[in-house]
């Protein structure tokens, strides 16, 4: 491999590069963003339903939908060869790994555990790993779902336990699914630029 001198200029280019390539993976036409809002909101507002009508053990059906989220996600990337990343795209794949993976754990394992702390703390998670991917990709959008979805999840502490699984589907709709249409609307006016 030939070793280069960059120039400042260069080395910003470079890394400019890097970070546009990163965004256009993860922000993309903002599908996977509107997709996860719809699901989590269906999910949400299921289990507050079932709740509310006096189906406390079976509160938690709707959740199942998420594992089959994650591999419909799984199968997204991997029909659109997500396999070459750059840096940041790697370090943001894992993250987001290692998020859902303890989102997971959390939600099918240990949910006794933490009853209700379940749905704040599962929120701040995600709320984490929204801000970390706004930050490598620089997009405002994404950065204000991120605190909306951190600040939901502290609030939840307050909530009385019946009433998170409502805030909860309200955020992914404000959060998730809204921008996620903004983005698609922005992808469809580059397209046809």
């Amino acid at each position: 491999m030939e070793n280069q001198n960059l120039t400042p200029e260069k080395s910003f280019e470079l890394i400019t590069q890097v970070i546009n390539d990163a965004k256009s993976k993860f922000e993309e036409n903002g599908f996977i963003y509107a997709f996860w809002g719809v699901l989590d909101a269906v999910a949400a507002f299921g289990q507050f339903f079932l709740l509310r009508n006096g189906y406390q053990n079976i509160n938690y059906y709707p959740y199942f939908l998420l594992p089959l989220g994650a591999i419909y996600t799984g199968y997204y990337y991997y029909k659109k060869g997500r396999g070459r990343q750059n840096q940041i795209g790697k370090m943001l794949s894992f993250a987001w790994i290692a998020v859902l993976l303890n989102v997971f754990i959390l939600g099918f394992l240990l949910s006794g555990i933490l009853k209700q702390q379940l749905i704040p703390v599962i929120l701040i998670l995600v709320g984490i790993g929204i801000i970390v991917t706004a930050g490598a990709i620089k997009s405002r959008l994404i950065l204000y779902s991120g605190i909306i979805i951190n600040f939901a999840g502290l609030a939840c502490f307050g909530l009385e336990w019946i009433y998170q699984s409502l805030l909860l589907g309200v955020v992914s709709v404000v959060a998730l699914l809204i921008p996620g249409i903004i983005l698609m609307v922005q992808h469809k006016k580059r397209q046809n630029v």
